[in-house]
């Protein structure tokens, strides 16, 4: 199998990659169905990610708290506002959402990374077989060699050419590089 079908090949699993990875990403953005059964035993409270209405509540009356007694010579104590059990599990789910969304965003970061050092390494390959393709096969190998950053004499002395031709083919390798 010679390089060009390997990059191919690779170029494929990128692209099956890449495919499976938006693939899961619609599949996060879908809002998932609920059965009737499971509508009855949801809790009242409503999550972060719920885009639903929210259901109109008459306001509460609010508690009644007979005021602090206060002895004689000692300041009047301060009590703790009453804690609404329903917003406090309202901030518990939203701050748990946020949570798992961060997580999320860390791992999608990671697989982004990920994809950029690969098409980084698929570009590499693609500029050494434009730069081999544009060259006559005589020197493929010479120049193959100059792009690995070998010096005019150790490329002559294994492609069984002059110097002064390897010191061209070497110039022509970096010129292409820089080029593109």
């Amino acid at each position: 199998m010679g390089a060009r079908e390997l990059v191919v090949v690779a170029i494929g699993l990128l692209a099956i990659y890449l495919a499976y990875v938006l693939l899961k990403l619609a599949r996060l953005s879908r809002k998932p169905k609920v059965k009737p059964r499971e509508r009855e035993a949801q809790p009242e409270y409503h999550t972060v990610l719920d885009l639903s209405p929210l259901p109109r509540e008459e306001p509460r009356p609010a508690p009644v708290v007979a005021p602090p007694t206060v002895m004689p010579g000692l300041a009047p104590s301060v009590e703790a506002p009453a804690v609404d059990a329903h917003a406090a599990r309202e901030h518990f789910d939203a701050a748990f959402e946020l949570a798992r969304v961060r997580r999320q965003l860390t791992q999608l970061q990671e697989g982004h990374d990920r994809l950029e050092a690969e098409i980084g390494t698929l570009r590499e390959e693609l500029d050494v077989l434009r730069a081999a393709r544009n060259v006559s096969p005589q020197y493929g190998e010479a120049v193959l060699l100059a792009q690995r950053g070998l010096g005019g004499d150790a490329i002559a002395e294994r492609c069984g050419i002059s110097v002064s031709e390897a010191e061209l083919v070497a110039a022509l390798a970096r010129g292409n590089r820089t080029q593109e």
